[in-house]
């Protein structure tokens, strides 16, 4: 083989990470009856994620004072954040009774994506679908909770089955079905899917350049493994703005499900749930106070 060939004769070839990188060995399991337990490396930094997150926003907390300082203003600053341009500005002014929630919410998604690109972590834990899927169960339970406490059992149900109570009963027969399915299996399907698909893929990519750039740096086309390289620093920015993204899209949706079942069931917000609604009363307000408000 001529010596300027891209493999060498010595190696087996380039071997590209497969979805078995998802499945990390275990530390230990056991069986309790039907059920299979299993400690691995998910198990523990999503067990981390929620300690450093709690233990974060209890320290930031904690000691609150009225001018915040150091990591009581970092804490406040994310609090008002979520509280005012997610809970507020989607659900309304009644938004600040679900911004702890949402809170945690977008705390909790956004350390685990950014697990991702942590030295030694190196894995976003909502990468398995367990994960985006008890989020997306939770976030469920709590938005037909709210419309089932807001309009009653039968009337929450009935805004779903009948959204056009005013068309023919031929298009009320065809809604019908499908704003059930939606609210009821799409809603926390697609919720769990999108943050699923996006931190699996954008990971698998950032090791496919990564892996790369490791066979190929030592041999002597070894520009390409410098481009490889590259791509994969590249990537690693890419997947940062990817894992706000994802959280911030994650919030937000549950915001928005909240917001219909405390409104009017699938119905659009109503001008007093418009953007600017609610700033004037929660920029008097620091984040400590409408927490305890709410």
């Amino acid at each position: 083989m001529p010596s300027g060939s891209l493999l060498a004769v010595a190696d087996d070839g380039f071997h590209g990470p497969t979805p078995d990188v998802f499945k990390p060995k275990s530390w230990f399991e056991f069986d309790l009856g039907p059920i299979d337990f299993y400690f691995n490396k998910w198990s523990a930094l999503t067990l981390f994620v929620a300690l450093f997150v709690g233990v974060f926003l209890w320290l930031g907390f904690r000691k609150a004072t009225l001018v915040p300082r150091g990591l009581q203003n970092f804490c406040e600053s994310i609090y008002d954040f979520v509280d005012i341009s997610i809970a507020r500005n989607v659900i309304g002014e009644r938004g600040k009774t679900f911004a702890p929630y949402l809170t945690i919410l977008f705390c909790f998604i956004l350390v685990s994506n950014v697990m991702a690109i942590i030295p030694v972590a190196q894995f976003p834990t909502t990468s398995r679908i367990a994960l985006p899927l008890i989020l997306a169960l939770t976030s469920w339970l709590i938005f037909n909770i709210v419309g089932i406490r807001e309009h009653g059992f039968g009337g929450y149900f009935k805004d779903m089955l009948v959204p056009a109570p005013t068309a023919p009963l031929f298009v009320k027969i065809i809604l019908a079905p499908i704003e059930f399915v939606s609210t009821i299996v799409a809603r926390p399907a697609t919720l769990a899917i999108r943050l699923f698909a996006n931190m699996f893929a954008g990971h698998m990519l950032l090791l496919v350049f990564a892996l790369g750039a490791d066979y190929l740096l030592p041999k002597p086309q070894f520009i390409f493994g410098v481009v490889s390289g590259l791509v994969a620093i590249g990537l690693t920015a890419f997947e940062l703005m990817i894992d706000v993204l994802q959280a911030y899209i994650f919030t937000v949706l549950t915001a928005a499900y909240i917001g219909g079942a405390i409104s009017s069931h699938g119905g659009d917000h109503d001008a007093e749930h418009s953007p600017s609604h609610g700033h004037g009363e929660s920029a008097a307000l620091t984040p400590v106070a409408a927490a305890a408000r709410a």
